[in-house]
């Protein structure tokens, strides 16, 4: 195999991901308030055990959802995941329903919110979210594997004037960004023009309308770990704004 064909491997792979939906829910004491969960491309929900954590002490129930990222269109996921969740919120007696999402899990969101009436919607969080896309799918959409290892949501992540990103209509509800102030791949962000996370620009997370807007010191992968971006998600949940150091 020629080196050539390496590279997009090097940028992308790497890390388990879900294979099938799954939705947990953990329950707080006394609320009917739920935190929606969404990961990104070929994440888990495991990843926001911590954050879980944090927000049932803070009076919020959690549904965190797992999905099979590569394996379908973003409309087929927001029509199952985000449906499934809601469905299984409101049954567990939800009333106000909040979001946090991580990267993919964005624009998986705001497709269904366009497209869906959500009357009890609370406040959205989304977290190194590819507002604009990323320029990674335009750069190495020629590549088979790259399109395999990405799925059909992963290659409408592209930057394009006439792709599906750019046919996403700006949020009508409260929301804040958390992006990530760091790369740990080089390689990666030699492709994406100005600071980057390593996935997704500082600017391409940026959106007209939004709340609040913050970075913290992490990178794409590990943003939704971290105590600061914890801390943040849940004073936004509650106050509507990102609470400073």
């Amino acid at each position: 195999m020629k080196p050539i064909y390496l590279l997009p491997l090097c940028i992308l792979i790497g890390g388990c991901y879900s294979t099938s939906f799954n939705y947990s829910i953990a329950s707080a004491d006394a609320s009917d308030d739920f935190a929606i969960i969404l990961h990104g491309l070929r994440g888990k929900s495991s990843s926001f055990l911590k954050m879980e954590e944090a927000l049932l002490s803070n009076g919020y129930n959690v549904c965190r959802v797992d999905y099979p990222s590569t394996v379908h269109s973003i409309q087929a996921l927001a029509d199952s995941a985000v449906r499934e969740a809601i469905r299984r919120c409101e049954k567990a007696g939800g009333d106000t329903l909040y979001f946090v999402t991580h990267s993919l899990g964005a624009i998986v969101l705001r497709y269904f919110l366009q497209e869906n009436e959500l009357p009890r919607l609370g406040r959205v969080v989304f977290i190194c979210p590819p507002h604009h896309g990323t320029e990674l799918v335009d750069k190495f959409a020629w590549c088979g594997l790259f399109r395999t290892v990405n799925g059909p949501a992963g290659m409408q992540l592209g930057t394009a004037t006439d792709g599906f990103i750019a046919s996403l209509r700006l949020p009508d509800y409260d929301f804040g960004v958390v992006m990530s102030s760091r790369s740990i791949n080089p390689l990666a962000s030699a492709f994406i023009p100005g600071k980057d996370d390593g996935r997704v620009s500082i600017e391409s997370a940026k959106l007209d309308g939004m709340r609040d807007f913050i970075m913290v010191r992490s990178h794409h992968h590990n943003s939704m770990k971290k105590t600061e971006t914890i801390q943040r998600v849940i004073n936004f949940m509650t106050c509507g704004e990102f609470e400073r150091e």
